[in-house]
């Protein structure tokens, strides 16, 4: 077994031209080691280009490395992409989140990784680059390949960064999760919800649930229901029916009842975008 540290990009991606598929990315860990990881590991926690977040051509640009515990204290996220802030709020404990980033969340691939849920709903890109020196984006719902398995190839690319369109006038976003206890608890159902009105009229919509299918799910009956529309109680007491009735879930003995997981997701999704669109109002008296 070999351990290997890049100190740049250029030498990551060279690690992973010489090894041919035979080592594997590595940043937090937090994940990875449970899964029993290849032999030889290159680490890029150390990498610049998958560090920092910065405004990059009116978009946040949120490296793949930034920490669960840097994402929910960075006063850019809090004010701009509420939803992932309050996401990785809840991830895991303090000791997973100082480690844990943002990237290993979504390569992972867990149905209910809270900071992919909110990713998706943000309708972040992921820019990638592989061992030959190709870059590529492709958006976050699209890199999950099926449950716990990601179209993201850690023995021959690096998950750069995030690209975010950041919440301005009239937009709002938000983040809701319910589970057995506050930390070190997968949650029964969360969810995150997205919104830009215009004059007080939702003109476009995002709203994600999970887990319910492998990958974080939009709920497009859902969206389709509240675009257009002047939000009020009317509205959120019709969203939590249809939300509830467009998703197929499973109870077991150990988690919950399939009854009250239905009744979950009607309510965390009723309840995110209520949040969102209640962010996106103040916005607009600013």
């Amino acid at each position: 077994m070999s351990y290997m540290v890049a100190a740049s990009l250029e030498q990551a991606l060279k690690i992973l031209h010489e090894k041919g598929g035979n080592v594997q990315v590595i940043a937090g860990g937090t994940d990875l080691y449970l899964k029993k990881p290849l032999p030889d590991l290159v680490d890029v926690s150390s990498v610049p280009e998958i560090l920092g977040i910065c405004r990059d051509e009116g978009m946040l640009s949120i490296g793949a490395g930034v920490t669960h515990t840097e994402a929910a204290a960075s006063a850019v996220i809090q004010s701009e992409a509420e939803a992932l802030a309050e996401a990785c709020r809840r991830v895991g404990s303090p000791q997973v989140r100082n480690m844990g980033t943002i990237g290993g969340n979504l390569v992972n691939a867990a149905p209910a990784a809270d900071a992919a849920v909110a990713l998706v709903a943000l309708g972040a890109k992921a820019l990638l680059v592989n061992h030959a020196g190709s870059s590529r984006e492709a958006f976050v719902e699209d890199l999950y390949a099926g449950y716990n398995c990601s179209y993201v190839d850690g023995s021959s690319e690096i998950l750069l960064r995030f690209l975010v369109e950041p919440c301005g006038q009239g937009m709002g976003s938000a983040f809701m999760r319910f589970a057995p206890r506050e930390a070190l608890s997968l949650p029964l159902v969360n969810s995150a919800a997205f919104v830009r009105l215009r004059e007080n009229i939702i003109e476009e919509v995002r709203v994600v649930i999970a887990p319910v299918k492998p990958a974080p799910t939009r709920l497009v009956e859902t969206e389709k229901l509240v675009l257009g529309c002047k939000p009020g109680e009317d509205i959120w007491r019709k969203v939590e029916y249809t939300a509830a009735s467009e998703v197929e879930v499973r109870g077991s003995l150990l988690r919950c009842s399939e009854e009250y997981r239905y009744h979950l997701v009607g309510v965390l999704a009723r309840r995110a975008l209520k949040k969102a669109v209640e962010r996106a109002l103040n916005r607009q008296r600013r």
